[in-house]
This record gives C-alpha cells, structure tokens and sequence, in this order.
C-alpha cells in the first residue's frame, strides 16, 4: 500500500494539488492507520515518510484522518491544496458544480468555516465527508476520502476541475457583462 500511497503523492503533485510540502495522506490496511510525517514533501515521498497515525511525527492534521476513519468505513484520506477550490471556498459557503461529473458525483460540496486544530475542526470535517467523500476547509483545501487511495485522488481531483470551471464561468460572465453594457 506504501507503493500506491507514494505513485498518488506524485500525482498530486503533478495535477497542481500540492506544493512544497502541503498536503498530507493516510490509508488503513489490516486496522492500522499510517500518515505521512508532518513536512512530507508528497511528490517525493519514500517510505520512511509514513508513519502509524499515533505517531509524533505523524502529520499535524491526524486529528482529521482519525475523525474520518472513526466516523465511516474509508481506507483512505487525501488532503491538498489546489488553488481554485481554496479560492471559492474563501467567497463561498458551499461550491455548486456547473460541469456534468461535479454535478452527478457531488451535487455541492460543503465548505468548513472551523479553525484548523480545533476539535470542532476535525468532527465537522468528519461528518461532512461522510455524504460524497470530499469537504473543503475555507482557504485550506480539499480532504478527500475513499475506499482506496485511487478512488480519494480521483474525489480530489475532481473537485478541483468542478470549482476550475466554476471560477472560469464566472470571469466569462462578467466579462460577457462588461461587453454588453458597453454595447449599448
């Protein structure tokens, strides 16, 4: 499972999800839990970088990752950072996708207001995940849970192309009245 959880790091990083060392993910295989090390740089990950969730290297959002595992039945969880969704979710109560999968795989996508650390933070992250696998935290980003790694990427990633088109529709609109105003 290390194998799979270091090919996702890396594809995270090359979908513009993570930079530096933003980001984190963890899986549970055989009721064990492991995390990356807080300061994991995902696209480069090895496997002395997981490490059992109890652990006090382990990732600075591990309250998250054992909330989510506590409250459903996922084996894996992604947090990242893309840039559309930590833009909307700075405007936005909820991100309603235009395009066809957000729409059919999501419906909307909850925003969390909580303050990261809080336990609040975690528990509100947890329940909300539970609906559709994914939730972002206001100007943090995307947690994204799944049976698999695979299934948590693809979660991730669409999310992002839901609030990219989103983002990119509403520029297009305003530009379209800008021009019509100035038609007249």
């Amino acid at each position: 499972m290390i194998e799979k959880a270091i090919e996702i790091g890396k594809l995270l990083f090359h979908s513009g999800l993570i930079d530096g060392a933003s980001g984190n993910l963890s899986f549970r295989e055989n009721g064990k839990i492991m995390i990356t090390k807080t300061g994991s740089n995902l696209e480069s990950l090895e496997e002395s970088d997981f490490v059992p969730i109890e652990s006090p290297n382990a990732s600075r959002d591990r309250g998250v990752h054992l909330k989510i595992y506590e409250l459903s039945d996922f084996n894996a969880v992604i947090h990242c950072h893309g840039v559309f969704n930590v833009v909307l979710s700075l405007k936005r109560d909820e991100i309603v996708p235009l395009d066809l999968e957000g729409k059919l795989y999501f419906g909307k996508i909850e925003v969390v207001k909580e303050e990261f650390g809080k336990e609040e933070y975690a528990k509100e992250i947890a329940e909300k995940i539970r609906k559709n696998g994914v939730v972002i935290a206001r100007g943090h980003g995307i947690y994204s849970a799944g049976k698999s790694l695979r299934e948590a990427f693809n979660r991730a990633c669409y999310v992002e192309h839901s609030c990219e088109v989103l983002y990119y529709s509403e520029i297009l609109d305003k530009l379209e009245h800008r021009k019509s105003r100035k038609e007249f």
